[in-house]
């Protein structure tokens, strides 16, 4: 019985390089989604109702191309992974030939703390757990640091549309995904959801303006 259940127990060294990608991307994708879903709730909006199939496909690199600190957190989330799976079981191991950790609780301590940074499932776990922290907690941000500025009397406008029919209008752009662009203007609050193809020609950047 007892061989049985170990080899039905999960463990990420039985994985190949192939599924590794399989599951990290698929679990990007949940919290791609789950991130852009909490940053428009916030605006009043249900991203998934505007969606296409493409743009949840993208949503993993999209979220991280289109957010500057998401992207640098990974790089960090990366490098944290590095410290704690290389570095500090060495620092273990350096302590376990001190006299004063040869024997006792503090042994057993250090041993089990040992072979929990060797274990792959655990460092994996660490880093899943970072990362579900960040996109959530950067998609709230975003969508409570958002809705503050929108609150404002006066908000900083970036874009410039231009629709088929010639009309211009200055906008402050909260995001666009291959159907719809998501804007406020200076005039009117209320989020604006404005379908691109056959009404939207183009969509520009404002330049900025110096004090």
């Amino acid at each position: 019985m007892q061989e049985t259940n170990s080899e039905n127990t999960f463990s990420f060294k039985n994985l190949g390089l192939q599924d590794y990608l399989y599951i990290g991307y698929a679990f990007l994708l949940v919290l791609g989604l789950f991130h852009e879903t909490i940053y428009y709730k916030f605006l009043g909006v249900n991203i998934l109702d505007f969606s296409s199939l493409l743009d949840v496909l993208i949503c993993p690199v999209s979220v991280i191309t289109g957010n500057l600190i998401l992207g640098l957190a990974l790089l960090f989330c990366a490098l944290v992974l590095f410290i704690v799976t290389k570095l500090l079981p060495r620092y273990y191991e350096s302590l376990s030939k001190k006299e004063k950790y040869q024997s006792g609780k503090k042994k057993e301590k250090l041993d089990k703390a040992i072979e929990s940074f060797k274990s792959k499932n655990a460092t994996i776990t660490l880093g899943v757990f970072y990362v579900f922290c960040l996109y959530v907690g950067l998609g709230i941000g975003r969508g409570i640091g958002t809705k503050r500025k929108l609150n404002q009397e006066k908000i900083k406008l970036t874009h410039e549309l231009v629709f088929d029919d010639g009309e211009k209008q200055e906008i402050r752009m909260l995001g666009k995904n291959s159907l719809y662009v998501f804007y406020v203007t200076q005039e009117k609050r209320e989020v604006i959801i404005a379908p691109i193809e056959g009404n939207v020609k183009k969509m520009s950047k404002l330049k900025k303006v110096a004090n």
